[in-house]
């Protein structure tokens, strides 16, 4: 689902929540075969259901998930967590990174009140949009999140769709 008032020129945002642990790596796995350079993306994630999804133990540091998605997408994404009390310790891999994390009075970004609506807002995610995916994140969805042109993002969708 992009953002409506499409301007071809700039770039739009793309969301797609996974219940599925394993549908999301298989999406990213095609993503990197299809050489889809010309996006940007980042997956949020409860680091909890990440744990229960792999079979694995709870832990406190997040070397572990960390480890996971450098196995996966390369030594050079960016990742990082924060822990919102509402839904809890959230991962955060990708190009969102280091705005989730952008510190305010010492405090990360996506720590603060309202602070990842804001985020998914300034993004450009409608008010419903912004909701819907906050509430999908904190039932234990993931959260693929995409940016790049419009039209490059619809023939994205066409063949995320395929994949799932």
């Amino acid at each position: 689902m992009t953002s409506g008032n499409y301007n071809i020129k700039q770039k739009q945002i793309y969301f797609k929540a996974y219940q599925d642990f394993s549908q999301l790596e298989n999406t990213l796995k095609h993503l990197e075969e299809a050489r889809f350079s010309h996006f940007k993306f980042s997956v949020l994630g409860k680091e909890a259901q990440f744990y229960f999804d792999k079979n694995m133990r709870i832990s406190k540091d997040t070397d572990t998930v960390k480890a996971y998605w450098n196995n996966l997408l390369g030594s050079a994404v960016n990742f990082g967590s924060f822990y919102n009390l509402q839904i809890e310790t959230i991962f955060i891999v990708g190009f969102l990174t280091s705005i989730f994390l952008h510190k305010i009075n010492g405090k990360s970004l996506a720590t603060l009140s309202c602070g990842s609506y804001g985020i998914f807002r300034g993004m450009g995610a409608t008010e419903i949009q912004a909701t819907h995916y906050l509430k999908l994140l904190n039932g234990g969805d993931y959260l693929l999140i995409v940016r790049g042109f419009e039209d490059k993002l619809q023939d994205l969708e066409t063949r995320l769709n395929k994949y799932n």
